[in-house]
């Protein structure tokens, strides 16, 4: 069954404490250069709260040596299965993070990508990221949710087996990306529910703006989630 995350910069105990108290049992964890040049505080921090862990790995291509021994002993402190990372990177580091460890699952997210790309997108990489929100409000920004949640079932219908992390969406055609997944219920339940008929036991993570990183919205997407989950039970 899937858990639900929420997506923060690791700097300070407050977005654990709030991510704690919302009800939320996972979080993502941004990880830009400087988390990881003091990522050894980083990982004592994360291990104070009782959450699982992804990563994300940092949007940047001039990252260090230093940086990237960081990254990967940061992935391994936190005992995470998946770290996002967008086909750039991907492309630039994939070799070095290969170096440093066999473990690291990177998962490759989709992102400004036409519909034949999006498809090239899931063949060539062997592990993925699927950002539902990004499918939707990026590659067919002018869908109905029908034709947004088909496109969604069409691409795990061929690739289900390589997804190893789920953005979700709270997004609305014509509206604004990141807002929390209570924003568009119908779309959520959707995906939950492809992504839980493939059997997918991994992180869902409610990415939303730092504006709504707050307790009230976390629970309320803490909430919805319940909701799913109660639902698919009966």
């Amino acid at each position: 069954m899937l858990q639900l995350a929420t997506k923060f910069k690791p700097d300070a105990d407050e977005p654990f404490q709030i991510a704690v108290d919302a009800g939320l049992r996972a979080a993502e964890l941004w990880t830009g250069p400087d988390v990881l040049d003091d990522w050894e505080a980083t990982a004592a921090r994360a291990r104070k709260f009782d959450l699982r862990y992804a990563l994300h790995f940092p949007t940047r291509r001039n990252l260090t040596e230093r940086q990237l021994d960081a990254v990967v002993g940061l992935y391994g402190a936190l005992g995470c299965r998946s770290m996002t990372i967008h086909q750039l990177e991907y492309d630039r580091y994939s070799p070095d993070v290969a170096h440093r460890s066999a473990e690291v699952c990177l998962a490759v997210e989709n992102s400004h990508l036409a519909p034949e790309q999006l498809q090239t997108w899931a063949d060539r990489n062997r592990n993925l990221t699927l950002d539902a929100e990004h499918v939707w409000y990026l590659t067919y920004p002018q869908a109905t949710l029908g034709e947004a949640i088909d496109a969604c079932r069409e691409l795990l219908a061929r690739h289900a087996a390589k997804v190893r992390h789920v953005h979700l969406p709270g997004y609305l055609t014509g509206g604004d990306e990141h807002r929390p997944m209570y924003c568009s219920r119908d779309f959520v339940f959707a995906v939950l529910s492809l992504r839980d008929d493939g059997g997918y036991e991994g992180l869902g993570v409610s990415e939303v703006d730092v504006a709504y990183q707050t307790a009230n919205d976390l629970r309320m997407d803490a909430l919805l989630f319940d909701t799913w989950t109660k639902t698919r039970s009966r």
